[in-house]
């Protein structure tokens, strides 16, 4: 009976550390693939618009043009950006895309 006891502990308790990671790699994951998501995003509309890395931090902070950098190579580098800033960087460049394809 002791044994049966001791299989069915390490069972919960393997259980509980599998949900535990779980519960923590899923959201951080998540985020991974949305940021990754809405940077292609980013830099395919602005393809067409080929906005300045100054020009596309003060669509984020009309205050703070150091937002988004570009390297050497001149590849942009939002590496400073959260989520919520990605999506308003993404709703800005939407939105100036529609108002150019409207001219």
């Amino acid at each position: 009976m002791l044994k049966i006891d001791a299989l069915v502990y390490a069972g919960m308790v393997s259980l509980m550390v599998m949900g535990g990671v779980i519960c923590y790699a899923v959201p951080v994951f998540w985020k991974r693939i949305l940021r990754r998501h809405l940077i292609h995003e980013i830099k395919t509309l602005n393809q067409g618009l080929q906005l300045s890395s100054k020009a596309m931090s003060q669509l984020i902070d009309p205050e703070n043009p150091y937002m988004v950098f570009a390297d050497e190579n001149g590849e942009l580098d939002f590496s400073f950006l959260w989520l919520g800033n990605l999506r308003q960087l993404r709703r800005e460049l939407r939105l100036i895309k529609e108002q150019k394809a409207r001219v």
